[in-house]
């Protein structure tokens, strides 16, 4: 087997090539997933969309349940890296931190219907569930983390942050879908001050013990 690397064209490496192939295939699968939804999208629209023939996405990719996978996994770390970095660069005072990251989250979802319905609505076809489902745990974990970092020199319970976090990004899912729905018709800036307030009320019930475990309670 020959272990000559592949030919160079336009400057590229073959390994380039293809990597630019498997490029145009997320672009398009954020395109048509996004808008037309995954059970409307077949392997033939994907590659028109991205300009190839038929034989450039088994390079890469296995199905269209695969394609979409990368997909999912390439909004959700563009997401988390924003929501994080808005986070990070917040100072600690009070709950500035956890409306930061409330904000950087429903704008950016916002913004992009696209990447919302990749996120939140296409899974369930698409049988990625449980992507969905640890997406949303990663995400809780950065606002537990997030509300304990309020109050560093206290220690609420693990399990009523837990609760808390999934509560904050339950509603988040809620509210931003319903809103795109047409159902909810806040404006987006009314709505993260919504929840912001919220989530800032749950957390000062949490340190203040107006929520504590049961049983320990006086």
């Amino acid at each position: 087997m020959s272990t000559r690397p592949g030919r160079t064209y336009g400057g590229l490496g073959a390994e380039e090539r293809a990597a630019a192939r498997r490029a145009k295939l997320l672009d398009a699968g954020l395109a048509l997933f996004g808008t037309d939804g995954y059970a409307a999208t077949g392997v033939k629209d994907l590659c028109r969309e991205a300009g190839l023939t038929d034989r450039y996405f088994y390079e890469s990719f296995t199905g269209t349940r695969e394609l979409f996978a990368a997909v999912f996994h390439g909004v959700i770390d563009e997401l988390y890296r924003s929501v994080a970095a808005a986070v990070e660069a917040t100072p600690a005072r009070g709950t500035g931190k956890l409306r930061a990251g409330i904000g950087t989250y429903l704008t950016a979802l916002d913004r992009d219907p696209r990447k919302l319905r990749i996120v939140f609505v296409e899974p369930a076809g698409a049988g990625a569930e449980d992507l969905m489902r640890e997406a949303l745990w990663r995400f809780a974990r950065l606002v537990a983390a997030t509300g304990t970092s309020a109050r560093p020199e206290e220690h609420p319970p693990a399990e009523v942050m837990d609760i808390f976090a999934l509560s904050v990004v339950g509603t988040l899912e809620r509210v931003i879908v319903e809103k795109h729905s047409g159902r909810l018709d806040v404006p987006i800036a009314d709505l993260i001050d919504y929840c912001a307030a919220f989530a800032a009320t749950s957390l000062r019930a949490i340190y203040s013990g107006r929520i504590s475990v049961p049983g320990t309670a006086g």
